[in-house]
């Protein structure tokens, strides 16, 4: 062809001109917008994550809180006036104290140590008795308190030797074994290695901060110790305290050209508060990175587009330049695949219409266990243990619903099921609708949340349910008998003379003696019972669906298994021990299961009295009369 004919005229010439300046308009707009929508996406999930966090960092304080209050009251209905007056009440019964605050101290991994304080705020005796662990409670500390009958428990900040304010705080108890009288106080001190603990396990990137704030808007506790260019909002902080706000609530501010996402709330009903703040130097690092390859991304496009035009101006370099357009191209498509081979996420695409699957990178393969070519005469849901999660999940999506980090039961190519995090999406393309499926395995995840559920409801000792898992389940179980009318027994258990086992033999003696009982409850008492340490030497069992009668001869057969049970101790000699059972039943006014533990308690007081290594019943006032 002749070059008369590849020239361009001036009509023509200014035609492409134009075109081009419009392309690198449109392309300049496209850019901002998706700069600007990437944004926007980086900032809410910011939004989130502290949401998030604060309301992870609430649930474990709150929960923290929650048990002590429920040690510290069961505490305080052991305790007899004297005990907090006086120090010296002789050898025998400052052993059992240090002995109960020990046992008490040992439930409670969150406190450093635990006290009894008289009315005037003198420490009477405490569980631990070492350099470094007073207790520094103070008179005035207490005239909230002491002034008022009405409020029970109060929290008072750390303070140092001179007076000034120290991370930590101190939970006081008013006791009143006789109402209206004030006999003394509970101490227990919680200091920053908690919260440090609590606090460091939070993703909060470099420059994150996690707070522990109290009503009065001072800092309990944070993380880390000395926060730069952060201070919470005491607006926000005041408005959870007066009730004018409540849940979660998100504020963003800036200091110092950082912004800053934070979350603050309230902890259930107590007088704390947790703030999480995210700082934009974490949260939009990606953000950047990827706008600056949109930046040069969008400049290269740019260049590709004046190019273009230099291209109509040199016609006779047309072929040339075409077939180098054609070497980047497969370049870049070499790149994506590498990049998509190599991506630590799992991807599996397939056709919305048969379930195919198309293409699935190496990771899905190894994740599957079965070869990429395999994987192509497979539908996409016989990857998933349930077929209909798949088939709710595509609906979801068809209808434009976002699917995204579900936990979904998967099914590897040997049968062995397990748990990922899957998002997926529809995507458009030359060839058609294409399903978008990523995967992450968190088999290890799931296998951590089960073990800290575990611990969070087992007593360690005994293996048995501890006080706060027993008490949750006994008063749903109280609710179902009393809404459908069927009968319900409470036991409770207690070694006979278990002082005298530990001060004889040793404390391991006594940690194989409460096993020893746990483990004969279980094998005695049906599956359906629940089986519980409240603490020491005291365990209780909820007998559902059995009356009094039938729970009396359950509990004799337990008493007597007991009694002629042989524990051979690692020194070669052998324990016998008996066991004293208090029994009650369920009557209609009962609500909560604490008033079928006092009955309880009162039987089991009357089997210890009526000389040991019995049975006693004890009926409620209602059923009484």
């Amino acid at each position: 062809m002749r070059k008369t004919l590849l020239r361009w005229s001036a009509r023509q010439s200014l035609l492409s001109g134009a075109v081009t300046a419009l392309f690198a308009l449109g392309l300049l707009l496209i850019l901002s917008l998706q700069v600007n929508n990437s944004y926007r996406a980086e900032v809410q999930r910011a939004r989130d994550e502290a949401q998030n966090l604060a309301g992870v960092l609430e649930g474990q304080l709150g929960s923290a809180l929650r048990e002590i209050d429920l040690v510290i009251n069961g505490l305080t209905q052991q305790l007899q006036p004297a005990d907090l007056r006086e120090q010296d009440l002789g050898e025998t019964r400052n052993k059992e104290l240090q002995s109960l605050l020990l046992d008490q101290l040992a439930q409670i991994r969150q406190l450093d140590n635990l006290g009894l304080f008289s009315p005037g705020a003198v420490l009477t005796h405490r569980a631990l008795d070492v350099p470094g662990s007073n207790i520094p409670l103070k008179p005035e500390s207490l005239e909230r308190l002491r002034n008022n009958p009405f409020v029970e428990r109060d929290y008072v900040r750390l303070t140092n030797n001179d007076g000034l304010q120290r991370p930590g705080l101190i939970i006081v108890r008013r006791v009143e074994t006789t109402s209206g009288q004030l006999d003394g106080w509970v101490g227990a001190t919680l200091t920053t290695q908690y919260f440090d603990r609590v606090f460091g396990t939070l993703s909060l990137g470099q420059q994150g901060v996690a707070m522990l704030v109290d009503e009065r808007l001072g800092v309990i506790a944070s993380y880390p110790a000395k926060p730069a260019g952060f201070e919470p909002d005491a607006a926000t902080l005041r408005a959870l305290r007066d009730g004018a706000q409540d849940g979660i609530q998100i504020r963003q501010t800036r200091v110092d050209g950082i912004t800053r996402q934070t979350a603050y709330q309230q902890i259930g009903h107590s007088p704390f508060f947790v703030a999480v703040s995210l700082s934009s130097n974490d949260y939009l690092a990606r953000w950047q990175t990827e706008t600056r390859y949109y930046l040069i991304g969008g400049a290269l496009l740019l260049a590709m587009a004046l190019l273009m035009t230099y291209f109509f101006w040199q016609s006779r370099q047309l072929s040339t330049h075409l077939r180098h357009k054609e070497k980047r191209l497969d370049a870049s498509e070499s790149r994506f695949r590498q990049m998509i081979e190599t991506t630590p996420v799992a991807l599996v695409l397939s056709r919305p219409g048969d379930h195919f699957i198309t293409y699935i990178n190496q990771q899905a393969a190894q994740m599957f266990a079965l070869p990429q070519a395999a994987a192509l005469s497979m539908r996409v849901f016989q990857l998933y243990q349930d077929r209909l999660d798949f088939l709710n999940q595509l609906e979801n999506v068809r209808q434009g619903q976002a699917v995204r980090n579900l936990e979904v039961r998967l099914r590897r190519s040997n049968g062995e099921t397990f748990w990922g995090h899957l998002s997926m999406s529809l995507a458009q393309g030359s060839a058609g609708t294409t399903l978008l499926i990523g995967i992450s395995d968190i088999t290890e995840h799931k296998a951590l949340e089960t073990e800290l559920q575990h611990r969070a409801t087992t007593d360690g000792l005994s293996g048995l349910a501890n006080r706060a898992h027993f008490m949750d389940v006994a008063n749903h179980e109280l609710i179902r008998a009393q809404r459908y009318g069927r009968p319900l027994t409470l036991m409770m258990i207690d070694i006979d003379h278990f002082k005298r086992i530990n001060d004889e033999y040793g404390h391991d003696a006594g940690d194989a003696a409460i096993r020893a009982i746990a483990a004969l409850c279980r094998s005695t008492l049906r599956d359906a019972d629940l089986i519980g340490r409240l603490g020491g030497e005291e365990f209780a069992a909820l007998l559902p669906e059995t009356p009094m009668p039938m729970a009396l001869l359950v509990a004799e057969r337990l008493r007597a298994r007991i009694e002629s049970h042989e524990l051979i101790i690692p020194s070669g000699e052998t324990i016998r021990f008996t066991t004293s059972i208090g029994l009650t039943a369920l009557a209609p006014n009962d609500a909560l299961i604490d008033p079928l533990l006092k009955r309880a308690d009162l039987a089991l007081y009357e089997a210890k009295h009526g000389g040991r290594n019995r049975v006693s019943q004890r009926h409620s006032d209602a059923l009484a009369s």
